[in-house]
């Protein structure tokens, strides 16, 4: 017998429907080990976005505060001010580097071998980033941003275990990923190595972007990368570009602009009244989605739902970049039981979202192809 396991709604809102954009800024990979963009911090970026009532998330790599790099304690500092200004710091990873195989692109999961470290390793990197951030700046975070947006089911085990309830990975988002971790996922970076030539046409895609992407989810978040928010990096380059594209914005959306960090936002629409939390069921939703079985699987599972109203259904599979990939079921059904075989031959290992619309109400869920 499996276990009926009841995910999150995957609502589109638009911005006329909510009457306002949430707007979160995310800062990766900080501190970086690049030290060729001076001087190192991250004040510079932070009064700029200050400057138009804005804030930071800024993901933070545990392990880099007890570097070399960080010998002077400065980025600390910096960090144990931000917090006091209300922005907030996210968990990155332990050291944002592969204990496999040594890659620096990912670390809870290995793309390269495509390896599954276990529950124990994933356990002990999770435990000794949180005693770091403890000891160096009297703070616990409550949100999470797996090392290059890879991680797995263990993952999310290990950090619901470490009262974890904040996710942002990329993928289906606004939903629950896994019970009780919730999932606000990233949009689109536009300054990485970003060059005077091209400040123009990046500024225009951004402000696209976020007409596009915003009015469809109801939020955006804006991704950068550490060392590109330094002040000496193209003589303030990013941190002029950024502070030009929050005036844009004010000017554009004015007071239906709202700036929030990653865990404020990501709990607001978690707890609005068309989500689901923690698995329980939404007394308006007339149907139920199960867990995939077998889950793992290799090549093939069963996708089961229940419905109490006919209707017209749609399940599709996607990637983790969100990518259809597959539409098992589409048209009319009754009410009752069903389930649908979902096969795997032919795809590669690792994590896959199925999402079921019955009569314009979603639901989502998680399975992890294992070869």
């Amino acid at each position: 017998m499996f276990k009926l396991i009841l995910l999150s709604v995957f609502p589109f809102i638009t911005l006329f429907a909510q009457d306002s954009l949430t707007f979160v800024i995310r800062v990766d990979d900080v501190q970086s080990r690049n030290v060729s963009y001076l001087p190192a911090g991250i004040t510079p970026f932070e009064n700029a976005v200050e400057l138009r009532g804005g804030k930071v998330t800024w993901a933070v790599i545990p392990h880099r505060l007890i570097e070399n790099l960080n010998l002077s304690g400065g980025v600390t500092q910096q960090l144990i001010s931000t917090l006091a200004d209300g922005h907030e710091i996210a968990q990155h990873g332990y050291n944002h580097t592969c204990l496999r195989c040594g890659n620096t692109g990912h670390e809870y999961y290995c793309i390269t071998q495509v390896f599954h470290h276990t529950y124990t390793v994933q356990a002990a990197m999770t435990d000794t980033a949180l005693r770091i951030l403890a000891d160096s700046l009297n703070f616990r975070p409550s949100s999470f941003v797996p090392p290059g947006h890879h991680a797995d089911s263990i993952s999310w085990k290990v950090l619901t275990d470490q009262a974890f309830d904040i996710v942002s990975t990329t993928g289906l988002t606004k939903q629950f990923i896994y019970p009780g971790l919730y999932n606000l996922a990233p949009h689109q970076e536009f300054t990485w190595n970003m060059q005077s030539a091209d400040y123009r046409a990046k500024m225009t895609s951004a402000l696209s972007d976020v007409r596009l992407k915003g009015m469809r989810d109801g939020y955006y978040m804006i991704l950068f990368h550490d060392p590109f928010i330094r002040q000496g990096y193209q003589n303030g380059l990013v941190v002029n570009w950024i502070g030009e594209l929050l005036d844009s914005l004010k000017a554009e959306y004015g007071s239906k602009l709202r700036f929030k960090t990653l865990s404020v936002a990501a709990k607001e629409f978690r707890d609005a009244p068309s989500s689901i939390a923690d698995g329980s069921e939404n007394l308006n939703m007339q149907f139920k989605l199960m867990q995939n079985f077998p889950n793992p699987f290799n090549p093939s599972t069963i996708i089961s739902f229940q419905t109490t109203n006919e209707g017209s259904a749609q399940l599709k599979v996607y990637d983790m970049l969100g990518n259809e990939l597959a539409t098992l079921l589409n048209g009319p059904i009754l009410s009752g039981e069903h389930s649908v075989r979902f096969d795997a031959a032919g795809m590669a290992s690792g994590v896959y979202f199925y999402r079921l619309t019955i009569n314009g109400s979603t639901l989502s869920g998680k399975m992890l192809l294992g070869k």
